[in-house]
């Protein structure tokens, strides 16, 4: 290993991890924890539209689903839908800083959202 003016910052840096074999530890900690959290979120289960709703306090009728949203939930909330088998999985995905909110519900077969918008405390899907 050369030192003092016989080397650069990059060469010193190296020589300073190698020489620091906990971090090795806490990075393969870290990546368990990051795949782990990934791993629940992808496996996230699919309520039914009328667990979701109850969950929420919500109310649904054939051409609409209306839930109430606390302010801290609004903010940045996004509706991603996708096609599975005969019917239409609904995430609803809120990234609050400690964790959000992500939920899934499956709607009826041959129904879709067609739409969504916040109606002051509330938000309303559209459905076809």
């Amino acid at each position: 290993m050369k030192v003092g003016l016989d080397t650069d910052a990059e060469s010193m840096h190296q020589e300073f991890l190698k020489a620091l074999p906990h971090l090795s530890e806490v990075q393969e900690m870290h990546g368990e924890v990051v795949s782990e959290i990934e791993s629940r979120a992808l496996s996230d289960s699919v309520s039914t539209l009328g667990e979701f709703v109850s969950e929420f306090g919500g109310e649904w009728s054939e051409s609409e689903i209306r839930l109430p949203l606390p302010s801290a939930i609004r903010n940045g909330i996004t509706i991603d839908t996708k096609r599975e088998e005969e019917s239409e999985i609904v995430r609803i995905v809120s990234p609050e800083r400690f964790g959000g909110l992500l939920r899934s519900f499956r709607l009826p077969e041959g129904r879709s959202v067609s739409g969504a918008n916040l109606e002051g405390e509330v938000i309303s899907i559209k459905l076809d």
